[in-house]
């Protein structure tokens, strides 16, 4: 069963990693200041978005006439503070007028993240609908701020543009919690 989960996984990455679009230079420092906008109004502030951070989900073209971006950034939603409090969001961007704009309603906290981990700390790989990514579980006995178990899951767009869990593997040989 691992084994099969495992080539499911490793298919969905190759193929994924063949097909991402890169973001041009200007896109991408543009949608990063966009998003540092964005989530520094909806969070706490400090949350820093780089050009790197930056995520083509599809290019622009005739059938498709605006690219869309997508952009993980950590923050702290509610200004809890401590240990913990910060995590993992998504926001999508796309240009209008010239100019790159956060979709609130494609972002989270609007729509789901189904992501298992607090904080992802690996983009494998991304398609139009798909993410891969890899981050830490908590094990048993793991401090808040000190998840031990390591894991790759997949994110998938649905139809009503959350992005749902769809497979999860443990990495190096670890187990469930």
């Amino acid at each position: 069963m691992k084994i099969a989960a495992a080539a499911l996984l490793g298919l969905a990455t190759s193929f994924s990693v063949c097909a991402q679009p890169v973001p041009t230079a200007t896109a991408g420092i543009g949608v990063a200041s966009a998003v540092e906008r964005y989530a520094n109004a909806i969070a706490c502030k400090g949350v820093k978005v780089k050009p790197a951070d930056v995520l083509m989900l599809t290019a622009g073209y005739p059938a498709a006439p605006l690219a869309r971006y997508a952009v993980l950034w950590v923050g702290d939603m509610r200004c809890d503070g401590g240990a913990g409090s910060e995590k993992t969001h998504l926001a999508i961007a796309t240009s209008s007028g010239g100019q790159y704009v956060v979709q609130p309603e494609l972002s989270s906290p609007v729509v789901a993240f189904e992501s298992p981990v607090r904080l992802v700390s690996r983009i494998v790989s991304h398609s139009a609908n798909n993410l891969v990514l890899e981050g830490r579980e908590l094990g048993p006995g793991d401090p808040d701020t000190m998840p031990s178990v390591p894991v790759r899951f997949i994110l998938r767009l649905d139809g009503k543009g959350d992005w749902k869990m769809v497979d999860k593997v443990f990495l190096n040989g670890t187990a469930a919690p």
